[in-house]
């Protein structure tokens, strides 16, 4: 071989050197028990998804554990703080929801900075925002309901599950681009807020699709419209805002962080067994459960909602001087 030939062998297998340690990290990960840290109480949402995609990988992935640890307080900061500080080393993830970054932009005494300290890996699962009312409300349609609020005004009440929820932040943004002016009544959490609908506290609730979804099923109560860019494949007779008003859309996801540090190849691996594990009917069968549909495009697609939600929030919480310590 002559030396201008070795030279040029060396060149293109010098890539190669660099990502083997990489690449080998991966296949050897993970060597110890997973933890999935959930910034929630037991029973939601996101400890159930959570719960689902640890138990698929622990059956799918041959000699690895997933374990799922809850750590709830302060709108997810316990469980964010907790995960920003682990060792960078691909055994503790956080899986939380656009919460984590709204509670550090309302609170001023958060500690982290969520886009340096935590690495999005991928996003599980998305279901849309929806207007709630009584069966018996006179607006039925966005239409109808945007000339009903202008009308009554403040007078006109929406109750979310609490200051600085993305359900507040949505209604807000909503009243933004719209110009109408109802009166946002917090609540103590999500049943509360439907609980108060029910009771004729409030005239509407600002909440997904799985927690009302009995008495929606019963047609005690009904969706006016959802926050998502198109309709629902499981409910394609909710319409969404944005038929109405245009680039008005509202995603809530569930998804894993993990520590900033954290080498991509045990991210890249991560994100391809869940992916996997999105893929299998049972799963996508109990996401649409919640009204949601399973995450899409892998870590690239994840990081852009996750830096766009950071830039929309804070406009959101900045604009209209929210704030909650």
């Amino acid at each position: 071989m002559s030396v201008i030939t070795r030279r040029k062998a060396a060149r293109l297998a010098a890539p190669l050197l660099l990502l083997g340690p990489g690449i080998a990290r991966a296949q050897a990960w993970p060597a110890r028990p997973v933890r999935f840290v959930v910034g929630f109480a037991p029973g939601g949402v996101n400890d159930i998804m959570a719960r689902l995609i640890a138990a698929k990988l622990t059956e799918k992935m041959q000699g690895a554990s997933f374990i799922v640890e809850n750590r709830p307080g302060a709108s997810t900061q316990v469980a964010a703080d907790h995960v920003a500080r682990a060792a960078p080393d691909g055994l503790t993830f956080l899986y939380t929801s656009p919460s984590t970054l709204i509670s550090v932009l309302v609170n001023r005494t958060a500690t982290i900075d969520p886009m340096r300290a935590l690495a999005p890996v991928i996003m599980a699962q998305s279901a849309p925002l929806a207007l709630i009312s009584r069966a018996d409300f006179p607006a039925r349609t966005v239409p109808e309901f945007l000339e009903l609020a202008r009308a009554r005004g403040q007078a006109l009440t929406v109750s979310h599950p609490g200051t600085g929820a993305i359900n507040h932040l949505a209604m807000v943004l909503l009243a933004r681009q719209t110009g109408i002016d109802p009166t946002l009544v917090p609540y103590t959490g999500n049943q509360p807020s439907i609980t108060a609908l029910m009771r004729g506290e409030v005239d509407l609730a600002h909440d997904g699709l799985s927690t009302p979804r009995p008495q929606l099923l019963e047609g005690r109560l009904r969706a006016i419209a959802v926050t998502s860019a198109e309709r629902l494949p499981t409910h394609p007779d909710i319409p969404t805002f944005a038929e109405t008003v245009p680039g008005h859309e509202v995603i809530f996801w569930g998804g894993l962080l993990a520590p900033a540090a954290t080498p991509p190849a045990i991210l890249d691996r991560l994100a391809e067994e869940v992916e996997a594990v999105l893929r299998q009917q049972d799963v996508i069968d109990r996401i649409r459960g919640f009204g949601g549909e399973p995450g899409q495009g892998g870590r690239a697609a994840f990081a852009r909602a996750y830096a766009a939600d950071w830039e929309k929030w804070g406009r959101v919480v900045r604009e209209n001087g929210i704030q909650t310590g």
